[in-house]
């Protein structure tokens, strides 16, 4: 399999802030014509069995893989683990850890929308009522759904973004230590949408040096959303610092038509794709 097009390494499902269940997803996959799909949920590997064996009944290819949170220059940088074994114990710790640092997030800015008036004991019950790992779009969608907001950007803009009132950094551990996770896992560490990260063009470069240096081995070329010039960029990143190149949606929910599984980009020929290895 060398199509990028049959190919999407990057979706979550409701173990994280996925809307679909993991059997759902691989459903929705199969429909979209994807052969491999990895399933990629926010700091946790809860979903991939339910994949796998939804993938053996589908037809689709399931990668195992998880997106984990790390910290770069006090910036939060996402890394995927690709062809990770679950059962890995550092892997599962390292989890175990992650998990409990976004409850301890979550708790601290419901906390905050509390002292900003809003019902937080409340809407810390509605994001934990989740069967996945609290996230901010849970609490978004909560703010929605109780008429606080009129749309998830709102609570972003008003209460959860950046420099807002119920803002509270992630303390994510270091990119290396991350990094090394993954390839303890026996897993590719491939960078997650590289252009969406504030940074100038020599921040990008610098922090795709530290990652080829952690043990990175996979740069997200193609992502969901991007434009052709953000994908002719990473790719002469990827050759530039050696890199494998991956594809991957970044899909969240059917309803959002703007970014749909699997549809994307063919990864550009000058760049070696990461599946080439497992296909």
């Amino acid at each position: 399999m060398t199509h990028s097009a049959a190919v999407d390494l990057h979706a979550h499902s409701n173990c994280s802030d996925g809307s679909l269940s993991p059997a759902e997803l691989v459903q929705h996959a199969a429909a979209a014509g994807v052969a491999m799909l990895a399933l990629t949920d926010h700091d946790t590997v809860a979903g991939l069995e339910e994949a796998q064996n939804a993938g053996g009944r589908a037809g689709v290819r399931i990668v195992p893989g998880v997106e984990v949170s790390a910290s770069w220059r006090s910036q939060a940088i996402h890394v995927l683990g690709l062809w990770i074994d679950p059962a890995s114990a550092r892997l599962r710790s390292a989890l175990g850890s992650q998990a409990e640092r976004r409850r301890v997030r979550m708790r601290k800015i419901c906390a905050a929308l509390s002292d900003l008036g809003l019902p937080g004991a409340a809407l810390l019950a509605a994001v934990e009522a989740n069967p996945g790992l609290p996230t901010r779009s849970h609490l978004a969608a909560a703010l929605v759904e109780g008429g606080h907001v009129g749309r998830t950007e709102h609570a972003f803009r008003k209460y959860l973004g950046a420099g807002r009132a119920a803002h509270f950094a992630a303390e994510w551990p270091a990119l290396a230590e991350v990094v090394a996770w993954i390839r303890d896992a026996g897993g590719i560490a491939s960078l997650a949408h590289p252009a969406r990260y504030a940074l100038s063009a020599g921040g990008r470069r610098q922090l795709l040096a530290d990652f080829v240096a952690a043990g990175g081995g996979a740069l997200e070329v193609v992502t969901g959303g991007n434009g052709a010039q953000h994908c002719e960029a990473n790719a002469m990143l990827a050759m530039q610092f050696g890199l494998l190149g991956s594809v991957g949606s970044d899909f969240h929910d059917p309803r959002l038509t703007w970014n749909p599984l699997g549809r994307l980009a063919k990864l550009p020929d000058c760049v070696v794709p990461v599946w080439r290895s497992h296909a």
